[in-house]
């Protein structure tokens, strides 16, 4: 078990292997990277062990409470064992459980379901080469749609509150939404608001001065991860998210990076076959509801 360590000053390597295989371990390795990225938290610690990599903290909120990697082995008893002895260390507060390529046992996402986890969803790990990508100039965003990137606390404290009313039901309670808006603020200004290899890591974009979307880069594991793309309501479908996600992506390319991974939403599927992502993988997830 481990404290939460600041992010590595230095860049990771950049991973061109665009074999199956390959593409697996970038959406994988950001994925995890990603999910245990330091917040400063309450509580805030990576468990990282043979068997189990999570992020757990003391705030209320399945978003920053995660099981990300499980390889248990042993019978049945040990696994179950096992399963409770991770479902403790959450002190009952909820959490998701992830279960993606290469996690054992090769039925977990079924025994985590007899443990009470309750199943959600299947989510498509996704991938394409940043090569094909077409730039503004082939797909320009809708012309009302203004998009930036996150370099300031007024700009942070805007794309939360996006995130906020765009899928408040998956943060927590107020005092949840409230410590981690605080958290990722206070870790972005240490950071200068970028990625280790430069490129920024938030995009917030305004319609007529209204914060309306936004998009998050991640590039701990050599990938451009993209993550947190919402649209407040009562603006979707217009053609935003699919313009943050290029912006943030052609970002990654200008710094060369070669890969893009996501997981994507039902909803979102679609948008992201067009602009050439290809399902890769898939993640089960469950979540521990008190």
């Amino acid at each position: 078990m481990t404290a939460v360590a600041a992010r590595a000053a230095e860049p990771p390597v950049v991973r061109t292997d665009l074999s199956p295989a390959g593409l697996v371990a970038a959406i994988v390795d950001d994925f995890r990277a990603s999910a245990v990225r330091r917040r400063d938290l309450a509580g805030e610690r990576v468990i990282d062990t043979r068997a189990v990599l999570a992020h757990v903290t003391s705030v209320n909120s399945p978003d920053v409470n995660q099981v990300v990697r499980a390889r248990l082995a042993g019978g049945r008893a040990a696994v179950d064992a096992a399963i409770e002895a991770t479902i403790r260390e959450f002190g009952g507060r909820p959490f998701l459980w992830w279960v993606g390529p290469g996690d054992e046992p090769a039925d977990l996402s079924e025994r985590l379901g007899t443990h009470g986890l309750v199943f959600l969803d299947e989510i498509p790990g996704m991938a394409m080469d940043l090569a094909d990508l077409a730039d503004e100039t082939s797909s320009p965003p809708p012309a009302e749609i203004t998009i930036e990137p996150v370099l300031d606390a007024a700009a942070i404290d805007a794309f939360h509150a996006v995130v906020t009313h765009g899928f408040p039901e998956e943060l927590g309670d107020d005092a949840a939404v409230t410590a981690i808006a605080v958290g990722t603020a206070k870790v972005a200004a240490e950071n200068s608001y970028r990625e280790p290899n430069g490129a920024p890591t938030r995009w917030l974009g305004s319609v007529a001065g209204r914060p309306v979307a936004t998009a998050r880069l991640h590039t701990a594991a050599g990938v451009a991860g993209v993550y947190t793309v919402i649209t407040v309501a009562d603006v979707r479908r217009r053609g935003y998210g699919a313009a943050m996600t290029r912006r943030a992506l052609l970002a990654a390319r200008d710094t060369d990076l070669r890969i893009a991974t996501l997981q994507a939403s039902e909803a979102g599927l679609g948008i992201y076959e067009r602009m050439g992502f290809r399902t890769i993988c898939t993640f089960r997830i469950h979540e521990w509801r008190p």
